[in-house]
């Protein structure tokens, strides 16, 4: 069957069955990517113990280059591997990296993410472009078929934001990261057993120049498929030295508009028509247009993650509700909407009233802003630091609807503006621009950051409480780290207890309660404060009351009978001395407890928090309706650039 012909055998709600198949593969390895995006930064804070502006970094980096992929994932399709086959390879790779995650160490991770960015490469790109060509030229159903296509990423996001979120917060991150490897391998079986719905779309087949020998005796599929293990120590290597990524994405994007450009002069001079390189140029466009969309949007991720975390009332009817699982309403919004916005796409169009897409770009930037400018009413409405549920949703809510103007629309666009020979390229490209924006989005998030975890913004040069925990025990959750806190006597004999324990900050908060500090003198004192600070990166604001006792609990066990055996370079008295910190700090002195010293720093530490975000969020949100109102003026001209593409 042609490509003129493809979409005559309707099945899927008035669309080609291929769709149906693709539709529930694509859901699947959704599954598995939100499911990895929707617990990674919370994992690198709470486990790995990064502070905020490392996680966010790392988060960026390795979202740019899972968009970035695709670039050489469709470009491989085109010419060598056919459009199944690109597919197929890269759902292993997914599959694979996911599970390498479940050792939960920074290098298994690292090399995990490479898994997922190269197999992200050849999946993601590939099974897009096949449903664009399961339509015929002008098919007035593309809109409506990549609509529903949407939607199944929808579905799977929501899945992922929900049972993977809750999964991976209950019962730990590497139960989450095991359910989203099995999510893939479904998404391969059905994408498998599905093969013959979409087999007559042009260019699934692996072509002729595929089965050509390349390296030796090795084909050009079997070759390339060989190199693509090698790429993942090179993703390893970039997300770790993300900062060069700045600089790779920068003439990434000059190269690729440049191949762009050119392929639509060479289009027009083969064809004789003078619409292709115009068209290359209003797709640069609207790539950059859809960097700054996504750069913002992908806040979800990172630093409204965090925020919900700390500053979003998340408790309903007396349960609260995971911070990973606030994503979920991103993709709830679309499957709520998405039907309804598809359905309008084609009653707009039936009376000549359907937006052009210049518009609806600039319609869905406008809501992204409105969505952040809502955080300020939230700061408003705020209690005890805390913002009210409801004012994320809607920001969410609004953030969603802006996303229905854009992103479906414009992986239809694509398929529309690029030459039939181009078309795995061209959607190569309009991932680049998810890339670069996800990165930035890493480093917009940086002016979020508050220093919590144990990243680069923390002193490691002390042997503290953060220390311990970090080295010692490598937390998982809170539960972990309170059982864990008895472990330390277990700590092998050649290890110093001098390493473990800085008694200089206990002895500078005992200091301040006996010499009768006043609450407001004992949170200025910086040693104090640095200390207190510290002390909440490890443990929730509900588990505070318990640290004296936890902590001096140790100090009774047997292990402080051996401090004088040579091994453990404590004195005796140096062990009473601590002791007597901890509990003067225990006792109930002028009214300053350590409890109640935490209990105001953590309140003091949340208002800074809210504050920082609620000053970020409205100036993106200002930035966003500005450039919403610009593109609105210029849609017209880029317009005339579409040759009618609609």
């Amino acid at each position: 069957m042609s490509a003129t012909n493809t979409s005559d055998d309707q099945a899927f709600l008035g669309q080609p069955k291929g769709l149906m198949t693709l539709f529930f593969s694509e859901m699947w390895e959704r599954f598995c990517y939100y499911g990895m995006r929707t617990l990674l930064t919370l994992f690198l804070v709470k486990s790995l113990m990064m502070g905020d502006s490392e996680a966010s970094l790392i988060y960026g980096a390795y979202c740019g280059l899972v968009y970035a992929a695709p670039i050489l994932g469709g470009r491989m399709a085109d010419n060598f591997l056919g459009y199944r086959y690109a597919v197929i390879l890269g759902a292993v790779l997914m599959a694979i990296g996911e599970f390498l995650i479940l050792g939960e160490t920074k290098e298994l991770l690292y090399i995990g993410m490479g898994a997922i960015i190269i197999g992200n490469g050849y999946f993601k790109a590939n099974i897009s472009t096949i449903v664009g060509k399961l339509y015929k030229d002008n098919d007035p159903g593309r809109d409506s078929g990549f609509t529903i296509f949407y939607i199944g990423i929808n579905i799977g996001a929501l899945l992922a934001t929900t049972v993977v979120a809750y999964i991976g917060e209950t019962y730990g991150f590497r139960y989450g990261f095991g359910l989203a490897g099995i999510g893939m391998l479904l998404g391969l079986v059905i994408f498998w057993a599905g093969r013959k719905n979409y087999a007559t779309a042009p260019g699934v087949d692996i072509p002729e120049s595929g089965k050509k020998k390349m390296l030796g005796p090795l084909s050009a599929v079997q070759t390339i498929t060989l190199s693509s293990l090698l790429l993942i120590p090179l993703c390893y290597a970039l997300i770790i030295n993300n900062f060069l990524l700045n600089y790779i994405f920068l003439a990434l994007f000059i190269l690729i508009a440049y191949i762009l450009v050119n392929s639509g002069i060479k289009e027009d001079k083969k064809t004789g028509e003078s619409i292709w390189k115009d068209r290359m140029i209003a797709l640069v466009i609207f790539m950059i247009i859809n960097i700054v969309f996504w750069a913002c949007f992908e806040q979800a991720g990172t630093s409204l993650t965090l925020f919900a975390d700390r500053n979003i009332d998340r408790v309903i009817f007396g349960w609260e509700m995971p911070a990973s699982m606030t994503q979920f309403f991103n993709p709830f919004f679309i499957i709520l909407f998405g039907s309804l916005f598809s359905v309008m796409w084609v009653k707009l169009s039936k009376i000549g009233k359907n937006p052009n897409i210049p518009m609806k770009f600039a319609f869905g930037i406008l809501q992204l802003g409105l969505g952040f400018l809502l955080t300020y009413v939230g700061f408003q409405l705020s209690t005890d630091n805390l913002v009210p549920l409801f004012v994320l949703i809607l920001l969410y809510m609004l953030h969603t609807t802006g996303e229905l103007f854009l992103s479906p629309i414009g992986l239809s666009m694509v398929t529309k503006l690029s030459p039939k020979n181009m078309a795995g390229t061209a959607m190569g490209a309009w991932f680049l621009s998810f890339a670069i924006a996800n990165l930035l989005g890493g480093q917009i998030a940086t002016l979020t950051g508050d220093g919590h975890g144990g990243g680069k913004e923390n002193d490691k040069s002390k042997f503290s409480l953060e220390t311990t925990v970090k080295e010692g025990f490598q937390l998982n959750d809170n539960e972990a780290g309170f059982e864990s806190w008895m472990s330390l006597k277990d700590l092998p004999k050649n290890i110093s207890y001098q390493k473990w324990f800085d008694i200089r900050d206990w002895v500078e908060m005992r200091e301040g309660v006996s010499n009768n500090l006043t609450l407001a003198e004992f949170q200025n004192n910086r040693s104090i404060k640095d200390t207190l600070e510290r002390a909440d990166q490890w443990l929730s604001v509900d588990k505070w009351k318990d640290l004296d006792a936890r902590y001096s609990s140790f100090l009774n066990e047997d292990s402080i009978a051996s401090s004088n055996d040579g091994e453990t370079g404590i004195s005796q008295e140096d062990w009473s001395y601590y002791k007597g910190t901890i509990k003067e700090l225990s006792e109930d002195k002028n009214g300053v407890t350590l409890s109640a010293a935490i209990d105001e720093m953590v309140s003091i530490k949340q208002k800074s928090a809210l504050q920082k975000y609620i000053d970020v969020f409205t100036k993106i949100g200002a930035v966003l309706v500005f450039i919403s109102l610009l593109i609105a003026l210029v849609s017209r001209p880029i317009k005339k650039l579409m040759h009618g593409v609609e």
